[in-house]
């Protein structure tokens, strides 16, 4: 148990869990329109690994000062390797995004320029240099829109479909849910003046918060089962099975609670999903 423990740590510390989420959700997209470009999920799996990893790495530092965690001082003292790795994961991002760029060249301009400036200082206020990150409350939906354009719209656009919204919505309130454990869970490290949910309603109401975005999530799923001929009774009671079990650890989300909570349990929801998409093809 131990050593899968260890593993698993080192998934997350590495963001190769985090990316595999992402990868997850764009695949199930793609399964949606027949599309079998897999070069899109590689793109965005690797995207994600330098992301994430170049986003903590330029702040590692000030992450201890906020507070000692086991992920922040495995990122400190891996570092030097970490940013060898998320050097050589924008190397194959850029390998995969070449063969696919025409149809996605413009959204991923936005989506680079958002994430350059959620990360480093864009403005300056008093003084002082501030991130897209420390608007108040800004984070959440930011990570809700961004995970929601790159796992749905950029499959429709390589598709060549238009843009279903609905489907769109869906994910974001999916990501935007599942986000908020964390932003319980960092209650103690965030700034005051961040303007998390649980900062401006308490942790109960941001817990129930998030229950009702995943329910209205459930009720568009729904209607796009009815109203359309790309679901498959097994993938959708997939999708409601995930969601479920997604209110159940917002519902139990602490800030008490061991940082393998958040960074196994809640962020393994979108691998789950595409865990329990992927049976429910082998079901058909």
């Amino acid at each position: 148990m131990r050593i899968l423990l260890k593993t698993a740590d080192l998934l997350v510390v590495s963001n190769l869990y985090v990316a595999a989420g992402t990868y997850s959700l764009t695949w199930i997209t793609l399964q949606f329109y027949d599309c079998d470009r897999l070069e899109l999920p590689f793109f965005v799996f690797f995207s994600t690994l330098f992301a994430y990893n170049f986003m903590r790495l330029v702040r590692v530092d000030s992450m201890l000062k906020e507070g000692y965690s086991i992920r922040h001082k495995s990122i400190y003292i891996y570092k030097y390797s970490l940013w060898f790795f998320t050097f050589l994961s924008a190397l194959f991002a850029l390998l995969f995004f070449i063969k696919i760029y025409e149809p996605i060249f413009y959204t991923v301009l936005i989506l680079a320029i958002i994430s350059i400036s959620y990360s480093l200082p864009i403005y300056k206020k008093e003084e002082s240099w501030f991130r897209l990150r420390d608007l108040p409350s800004v984070k959440i939906f930011l990570i809700a829109s961004v995970w929601a354009t790159v796992t749905v719209i950029l499959p429709m656009q390589i598709s060549v479909v238009s843009i279903d919204w609905l489907k769109v919505l869906e994910r974001f309130l999916f990501v935007f849910a599942i986000t908020i454990p964390f932003d319980i869970r960092d209650l103690r490290f965030d700034a005051e003046g961040l303007g998390t949910l649980p900062q401006i309603f308490g942790v109960n109401k941001a817990r129930w918060i998030g229950i009702s975005a995943l329910l209205v999530a459930e009720g568009l799923l729904f209607y796009d089962y009815c109203s359309s001929e790309i679901y498959s009774i097994p993938s959708v009671l997939a999708i409601y099975t995930t969601y479920e079990i997604a209110v159940v650890l917002i519902y139990k989300s602490h800030p008490d609670l061991s940082e393998r909570y958040f960074t196994i349990g809640v962020e393994g929801m979108s691998l789950l999903l595409g865990l329990l998409f992927y049976l429910s093809h082998i079901l058909l």
